[in-house]
């Protein structure tokens, strides 16, 4: 009994552990976003260089969009609810099973997600941008404060949240690692279902106005580099099996 008990305790002490680095990961990433607040005028001047780039690349006109959406009723509130309840809850799912049914894959998707959050930070601090929510002459409504739920302060600089950090979009970022993830490490056929996660994303966070769809592509842009990197520090963290002599080769054979 008592040697059943010490695998399973040992299990479950190196699982709080790597939910506290977790924890500990996203504390600091939402205290840097909050010191690279501040900057508005900075923010709202790369607001209209994204939309004019935008435009420019004939990419679809948000605001077109959003008005076009707002002719279905009902839909704004469940966006905004996808906004909100589904990005985390997603993301420390797909780590739950990961760690559980794919261990293996624990160090790089590990990896993965600490670089992301890392290599996003850098571009908050060097790139803060306005959300198209809160661009004027846009033409976008902030669906989460006219609708509800919102996971923001009415006014930009309040809480602790940083509403200038739309580059690059995590949500989207992170959406594409699931997906990543699920269809790499997973087994059954309908796990290529999971894409439908990063195309809604997309869709929400465009159609509530909350970000660009430049944010969308940087964001996993951000993610595709991290997973480059988490490949290569992972491999040369594993441990080299020490090559065999001719000798002992032969006695295996």
């Amino acid at each position: 009994m008592r040697r059943s008990v010490v695998p399973w305790f040992r299990g479950a002490a190196a699982f709080a552990v790597q939910v506290l680095l977790l924890a500990v990961l996203w504390a600091l990433y939402g205290y840097g976003r909050h010191l690279a607040d501040g900057r508005p005028d900075v923010a709202f001047a790369h607001a209209d260089q994204i939309w004019r780039l935008e435009r420019a690349l004939w990419l679809p006109d948000e605001a077109a969009l959003q008005r076009a959406a707002l002719g279905w009723d009902g839909w704004a509130r469940v966006a905004n609810e996808y906004y909100v309840r589904v990005h985390f809850p997603a993301t420390l799912a797909f780590l739950a099973w990961v760690w559980f049914r794919r261990r293996p894959a624990w160090p790089r998707v590990r990896a993965a997600i600490v670089l992301s959050a890392a290599l996003a930070l850098v571009v908050h601090f060097l790139y803060p941008l306005a959300p198209p929510r809160l661009m004027p002459g846009a033409g976008m409504v902030d669906l989460m404060n006219a609708y509800g739920p919102s996971s923001y302060a009415h006014e930009p600089g309040e809480g602790m949240a940083n509403q200038f950090a739309a580059m690059p979009s995590l949500h989207v970022g992170w959406a594409v690692l699931v997906a990543w993830g699920v269809i790499r490490y997973g087994r059954g056929r309908l796990r290529h279902l999971v894409v439908l996660h990063p195309v809604l994303t997309v869709t929400v966070v465009v159609l509530t106005a909350n970000h660009y769809w430049l944010d969308g592509v940087a964001g996993s842009a951000v993610v595709v580099a991290a997973l480059a990197a988490s490949a290569r520090l992972v491999r040369g963290a594993a441990p080299t099996r020490p090559a065999l002599s001719v000798r002992e080769d032969s006695v295996g054979a």
